[in-house]
């Protein structure tokens, strides 16, 4: 097990991972740093993720451990322990029954030869059986001896790849690749909740767009998200430079590495192939912006996505076509901020932003986009009442002019009078808005009276 010292590690270690190590080690066992906190330390990564591999038998790391930690043996009969710290958890496998070959075998079952690197606690020996160090310098990512073997023994691992392949812009080995093409039918057997952290990890990376076009060759898309292959090569019009798979992930790209703009990009043009329609030589994608709200919503919900980030893509989504600002008055920008709501503007004008760059053509859209930012934040500076319960009427006070009883037409009363506030916030006085009220409900009354007489 000679190798290059790497001691410089564990200064990097928080207090109560180094104390794990330490605790094995004063136990008389080999303790041995593996996986992404030494790939990514040899990247010049700060790690955030800490497992160890050790000869010390179950019972051994158990006592040796607890107290002080809570561990966690749901994976023991894989060999894994969890060392629950305040530092976040720690990852133990123990290789005692595999005698002296038992590290290599353990750095053998994992996923790529990246992560199949060892580093001696606490001199910094350096084990590296698979060739992990060259690929890292390669920037190649290949997976262990047999890359299908390692996928049939994880079905989620192709799309770690293409995780991977996201945050650091390797490239796939032309024989892992083909080994993601034969497994990817069976992430349909992963649980979706660790399909949906994968995803989520993978769309917050540098080199997205490259990850996501790796999914579709290796047809990982075609089982966690199959309708974005349906703008494959479909052609759009004389405002896209390109095709609607193409423009998606440059929109995805474009955006800020924020999850809900990254996802409202991913889909926002989703139903797209399915609205599509050719009128007088050219494609037309009406309502588009509607459906693919009611798709995101869908997919959202089969990825298991919290409830409020749902929502808030789905408001991204439905809100995100655009266009003419500059001619809008005031009142027309109150109501899109209405619609969308404050803590959601910057996604939105950031999701325009991206929009327009991924359309691939020269135009002036941008700097509209950057005025209408302009705008946004004049207007809320203003403070205008932006919902209903900013209103300076309430219920009661609909009841008590109008005597209309509790119930919808109440709400409907004070949505008229917030859609006529929007439009003119000097009008939100409460002198203003009772006196309203009574004229309103003096011609109601004479409207039914009227009805009333012709009869």
């Amino acid at each position: 097990m000679k190798g290059k010292i790497l001691d410089k590690i564990f200064s990097q270690m928080p207090a109560s991972v180094m104390d794990v190590a330490r605790r094995l080690k004063q136990s008389g066992y080999a303790v041995w740093l593996v996986g992404g906190a030494v790939r990514d330390h040899l990247l010049g990564v700060t790690p955030a993720d800490w497992d160890f591999s050790t000869d010390a038998p179950p019972e051994a790391v158990l006592k040796a451990l607890s107290p002080p930690y809570r561990m966690v043996t749901f994976g023991l009969s894989h060999g894994t322990l969890l060392a629950v710290t305040p530092d976040g958890p720690v990852e133990i496998t123990t290789w005692a029954f595999n005698g002296q070959e038992g590290l290599r075998k353990d750095l053998e079952r994992r996923d790529f030869t990246i992560n199949a690197v060892a580093v001696g606690y606490p001199d910094g020996a350096l084990l590296d059986p698979f060739g992990g160090l060259q690929d890292l310098v390669a920037g190649r990512l290949r997976g262990v001896v047999d890359p299908l073997e390692r996928f049939r023994e994880d079905p989620l691992r192709p799309l770690r790849a293409a995780r991977m392949v996201s945050r650091y812009g390797f490239r796939v080995s032309p024989k892992t690749e083909a080994a993601m093409r034969q497994a990817a039918p069976w992430l349909g057997r992963a649980a979706m909740e660790r399909i949906r952290e994968e995803i989520w990890k993978l769309l917050s990376g540098p080199h997205v767009m490259a990850s996501l076009d790796l999914c579709r060759r290796s047809g990982l898309m075609a089982v966690f998200l199959p309708e974005l292959l349906e703008g494959w090569r479909k052609k759009q019009n004389h405002y896209h430079r390109h095709d609607i798979y193409r423009h998606t992930l440059l929109s995805v790209h474009y955006s800020p590495a924020r999850l809900r703009v990254r996802l409202a990009a991913l889909l926002h043009d989703i139903s797209k192939p399915r609205v599509r329609q050719k009128i007088r030589g050219i494609f037309r994608f009406y309502g588009h912006e509607k459906r693919s709200a009611q798709m995101s919503s869908e997919i959202l919900g089969r990825w298991l996505a919290p409830k409020r980030l749902t929502e808030e893509v789905v408001t991204l989504v439905a809100n995100h076509m655009v266009h003419s600002t500059d001619a809008w008055r005031d009142g027309a920008v109150r109501r899109l901020i209405h619609r969308v709501g404050e803590p959601l503007l910057e996604d939105l004008l950031d999701l325009l932003r991206a929009d327009r760059l991924a359309h691939g053509i020269d135009e002036p859209s941008l700097e509209a986009v950057e005025r209408l930012r302009v705008r946004m934040r004049r207007i809320v500076e203003e403070k205008p009442p932006l919902t209903r319960q900013a209103l300076a009427i309430n219920g009661r006070d609909v009841m008590a002019v109008t005597g209309v009883p509790q119930g919808p037409k109440v709400g409907e009363i004070l949505t008229e009078a917030f859609h006529m506030v929007l439009k003119d916030p000097s009008r939100n006085d409460r002198t203003f808005l009772m006196d309203w009220l009574k004229r309103r409900s003096a011609v109601q009354e004479n409207a039914l009276f009227e009805t009333g007489a012709a009869r």
